[in-house]
């Protein structure tokens, strides 16, 4: 068993374990000093505990949202380059979600974003200054407003939202340079928002490489026909990031100090130009 079928394993495992299980209840708390029972005493409780796990444990493979789980958790872990595209436009970039900073630039347009810790550097498209403001989150956000404003801007927080994603399944097998792994398809919704009728549901693939490590997501908007698609690699590569000259910083406007936080969506026809995020309208 390889440390993904582990991770994802143990995610399965723990997540209806009976309440008041407590595996340790048979191993004695003060054994006898010199008792030559003591071993036996022990390797049987050991027993005990390894009988019970095996018995709280799922039998059979770990569920298809298990791995997808396991697989953000090892991606996570790790700094990563990503390319991709939002409608027309294309996006590199390059994260260490560890370290908490990135850096993501469009394509032929000179627009970029940095982050460094809490906060977030913009350069719109012909800027020559560049707006901080608190590195946007949307935690709380229902699921698809947040894959929707986060997808292209920080991959790092949207592959942590995957880990809600429903009707997750096993599609066949995938590939790419210099690796192979598996496809796992999947549903964003917002069923249980109170304004859940006036959202969309998203559709999505994710593949995942023999390491665990995601390596393709693709984002379905059925209600406008767009595709966004963001490739993960040079897994392990140092990423610096540095702050822009404080000469060539600005506040955001009053009112605008919303942590960067664009109004809609990228690249679906919905998107502003004030963030300078790859596929701005």
């Amino acid at each position: 068993m390889n440390e993904t079928e582990v991770r994802a394993l143990l995610v399965r495992g723990t997540e209806d374990r009976p309440p008041g299980l407590n595996l340790m209840a048979a191993v004695p708390t003060a054994p006898p000093r010199g008792s030559l029972v003591v071993p036996l005493a022990v390797a049987a409780a050991v027993a005990v505990a390894v009988s019970m796990i095996a018995l709280a444990l799922p039998l059979g493979p770990p569920s298809a949202q298990a791995q997808v789980a396991a697989a953000v958790e090892t991606t996570s872990q790790q700094s990563y380059r990503i390319h991709g595209t939002s409608g027309d436009r294309a996006f590199e970039g390059a994260f260490d979600p560890v370290r908490r900073v990135g850096v993501i630039t469009t394509v032929g347009e000179g627009a970029e974003t940095r982050f460094i810790g809490d906060l977030m550097y913009v350069r719109a498209q012909g800027a020559t200054t560049w707006e901080v403001s608190p590195r946007m989150e949307v935690a709380t956000a229902p699921m698809t407003v947040a894959v929707v404003k986060l997808m292209v801007l920080d991959p790092a927080q949207t592959l942590q939202r995957l880990r809600s994603a429903t009707d997750v399944r096993e599609d066949g097998t995938a590939s790419g340079d210099d690796w192979t792994g598996k496809r796992f398809t999947f549903t964003l919704t917002d069923k249980d928002e109170p304004k859940a009728d006036a959202l969309r549901t998203i559709t999505g693939a994710l593949d995942v490489d023999d390491q665990g490590r995601v390596r393709r997501l693709q984002l379905n908007f059925s209600d406008t026909g767009t595709v966004n698609i963001i490739n993960f690699g040079d897994f392990g590569v140092p990423v610096t990031v540095t702050a822009p000259p404080a000469g060539d910083v600005t506040q955001p406007p009053a009112g605008k100090q919303d942590g960067g936080k664009p109004s809609k969506g990228p690249d679906d026809g919905t998107s502003t130009a004030r963030t300078g995020k790859p596929g701005s309208k």
